[in-house]
């Protein structure tokens, strides 16, 4: 009856009246005319279902994290180039967005999710009081920063880590927005399991039961699903070097994964065939990997050559029982034979370093004696299945995709994550090579700031850290 309705209407065939004559005779002031009731009521009806729901519509719209937040981006300049034309300034016009433009987005993501889901607790801390003992998050002791962002208090404020790592922002985690966040992250750590998301992710916000939710986005994903195993194996005492302190790579484990196939130079040729060997520490957990074009003995010294010059050279390597393996072994001990031998060594320069390094090879078929790298080959062949599938890289991609696979198994916590604030970072791996997580966030520019304004600086700081 209503669509029938609008669409005889003369207002919809053809338009207002005044349109027919000339421009001279055009209203100057409320040229629209009143909307017929009947047509009201029906742009009701459509506004109620299009803004109904617990959450805004920006949220369930978008599927994927940046695209939500560049359209925000762009309606935000749509906005700012409005007011700059009006009050005679310039517009921005790049064909880009800037990151300061897609900052600005998320912070206004944040704030309206935040507003809707924690709506008391901002009336609250915005006029002085503190949290209501009914509220969920009262034990994060959240405040408001200067950009009106809830965050978590917490006991961190005099320790030297970044300001989102001690005070993260606080996101629900039922919310549209925290899925979408957590299904890109998901994504950009190629795949990776829920400890070492939620690490990632409480370096710059703290979801509420974001265990839960991680879990949840997992078991949700298709190509985790597949390739997710079900059979666990009774896991047997750890041999001495796994439980002895000592330098990162001391004590090594290596172990061959794959194959995998190499996209040709030529458009006609048939695919290469590479290998990957995998390097991992016995103390740390921490991984290293290089590509090998075959099984070689050659290809796997010139592998081990690359990793000694890169992680150090180790004392102890422990390896299965592979024909190359063997091969490199006898190599080895034949170096370091000369190298022992007293006549060999007046011949050689003081700057020549020792080649000691001392190979152990596990009893045959039994591949539960090198648990620890089948397990570093699991997680390495994982993120490759789930992130590449069937594609074919080129060499250099398929570097570039191990160098980011390596990244995100060194930034594995390892110790499980507590829901305590008052924990610092979780240690990864890559503490014992750089000091911090290899995805944290970087600390901001002190350059252009004189020497004798830095403890000014820091003291503004810590004063906008109060709360």
């Amino acid at each position: 009856m209503h669509v029938n309705a609008f669409l005889e209407s003369k207002l919809w065939s053809s338009g207002s009246e005044w349109l027919s004559k000339s421009e001279e005779n055009w209203p100057r002031e409320s040229p629209l005319e009143p909307v017929p009731e009947e047509l009201m009521e029906r742009e009701t009806v459509a506004a109620g279902a299009t803004c109904s729901g617990k959450y805004n519509a920006i949220f369930t719209r978008y599927s994927h994290f940046n695209k939500m937040l560049r359209v925000v981006a762009w309606i935000s300049r749509f906005r700012r180039n409005c007011q700059s034309r009006r009050l005679g300034q310039p517009s921005c016009l790049n064909a880009t967005l800037t990151v300061e433009e897609l900052e600005r987005s998320k912070g206004l993501l944040l704030r309206l999710v935040q507003s809707e889901s924690y709506l008391q607790e901002i009336k609250d801390l915005h006029t002085g009081k503190l949290v209501s003992p009914r509220s969920t998050v009262r034990a994060l002791n959240p405040f408001q920063d200067e950009q009106g962002l809830l965050r978590v208090g917490g006991r961190l404020q005099h320790s030297n880590e970044p300001y989102e790592s001690k005070h993260p922002i606080l996101i629900p985690g039922n919310h549209p927005f925290t899925k979408l966040l957590a299904r890109h992250y998901h994504h950009k750590l190629l795949h990776g399991g829920p400890r070492l998301m939620l690490a990632v992710i409480r370096e710059q916000y703290w979801p509420v039961n974001g265990k839960r939710l991680l879990h949840g986005i997992i078991r949700s994903c298709y190509n985790c699903t597949r390739t997710n195993p079900t059979v666990k194996q009774p896991m047997g005492q750890l041999p001495y070097a796994r439980v002895t302190p000592s330098r990162a790579f001391s004590n090594t484990g290596v172990d061959y994964c794959g194959p995998v196939y190499l996209r040709a130079p030529h458009r006609k040729a048939a695919p290469t065939k590479a290998y990957i060997c995998v390097f991992v520490c016995f103390s740390t957990k921490a991984t290293h990997l290089e590509l090998v074009g075959d099984l070689s003995t050659a290809a796997f010294m010139s592998a081990l050559r690359r990793f000694i010059a890169r992680r150090g050279k180790p004392s102890h390597i422990h390896s299965d029982n592979g024909r190359n393996f063997i091969g490199a072994r006898n190599e080895l001990h034949e170096i370091y034979r000369r190298l022992q031998n007293q006549s060999e060594l007046n011949h050689i320069t003081n700057t020549c370093a020792t080649e000691g390094i001392r190979w152990h090879l596990i009893p045959p078929k039994a591949p539960n004696f090198g648990g620890l790298w089948e397990s570093a080959v699991k997680i390495a062949k994982r993120h490759l299945q789930r992130q590449l599938r069937n594609s074919l890289l080129n060499f250099e991609e398929m570097v570039s995709v191990l160098a980011q696979i390596e990244a995100c198994m060194n930034s594995r916590p390892l110790a499980p994550l507590a829901e305590d604030t008052s924990d610092l970072s979780a240690l990864t791996p890559a503490h014992f090579f750089i000091g911090c997580s290899l995805h944290s966030i970087p600390d901001p520019n002190l350059r252009d700031i004189p020497l004798n304004r830095l403890d000014r600086f820091q003291r503004l700081q810590e004063k906008a850290q109060q709360f």
